[in-house]
């Protein structure tokens, strides 16, 4: 498997995760057509998470990248904000991968309903 594009539906994207665990893609910048969404495989996924991460036992389910685009073609990655929505169970701890280690974002989850970075190729996992 590889990227797959994921086409918005009124200014949505939604990345398919393990377990029927979908998230809910907005980007900040409503003209969707200047960005190219890919969800990414299992395979992807693994490459982007940290080697050692804390908690260990991080259930890895979604991951997706998002290019600038010129004339239809990845030109780079964007540097454009972006929020997602996930469904979280009563107890269960939400984690995105980057700059080489997982972060705790739970709170801002349970807080705002969402989860909001600049970060590019986030694998996301929750525990339990």
């Amino acid at each position: 498997m590889s990227a797959r594009p994921v086409s918005p539906d009124n200014g949505k994207y939604t990345i398919p995760g393990k377990n029927n665990k979908n998230l809910e893609l907005t980007l900040d910048d409503s003209n969707w057509h200047n960005y190219i969404v890919e969800e990414l495989d299992e395979d992807d996924m693994t490459r982007k998470i940290p080697s050692s991460y804390d908690p260990p036992n991080i259930n890895w389910f979604a991951c997706f990248s998002v290019y600038n685009s010129q004339n239809g073609q990845k030109h780079g990655y964007a540097t454009v904000q972006y929020s997602f929505t996930v469904h979280l169970d009563e107890g269960q701890k939400l984690f995105v991968a980057y700059d080489g280690r997982a972060h705790d974002v739970t709170h801002e989850m349970r807080n705002s309903g969402k989860v909001t970075l600049r970060e590019g190729d986030p694998p996301v996992g929750s525990v339990p």
